[in-house]
């Protein structure tokens, strides 16, 4: 078994995910419109705090994104292939570049950077759970 695997009392769940950004106010704009996050916005001090309709808290404060990041991204599942073309066709035509594209059996994934340089995948995928992790 994977660390940490399984499930059981105390099993915890990220339920927030805060990102220091030059311009709250521009980031939130990006998330709403680019990346399609629905929810209820609070400000916090500088920043925002969106509360997606699952109760995800997803935060925006005034900060710096950290200098290489590697690998590290966050991604966004979309209803299935099609839906990812889709959405690369929507944002080459706002002018977003894309930082990756990648299509092979079971996944389809998209990647680009936000206003900061964090990147967001949109992908879709049908691989089956691994019951070893």
């Amino acid at each position: 078994d994977a660390p940490g695997a399984g499930e059981g009392p105390g099993m915890a769940e990220i339920a927030h995910l805060a990102l220091g950004v030059a311009d709250p106010a521009a980031s939130l704009i990006f998330y709403r419109t680019v990346v399609g996050l629905a929810g209820t916005v609070h400000r916090d001090g500088d920043g925002f705090l969106l509360t997606t309709p699952s109760g995800f808290v997803f935060a925006l404060l005034p900060g710096q994104r950290p200098v290489d990041l590697g690998w590290v991204h966050f991604g966004v599942r979309l209803a299935d292939p099609a839906a990812v073309a889709d959405k690369r066709l929507e944002l080459a035509a706002k002018g977003l570049p894309e930082v990756d594209w990648w299509e092979e059996p079971g996944l389809t994934s998209l990647k680009v950077e936000d206003p900061d340089g964090y990147v967001i995948e949109f992908f879709a995928d049908d691989l089956p759970a691994d019951p070893n992790i």
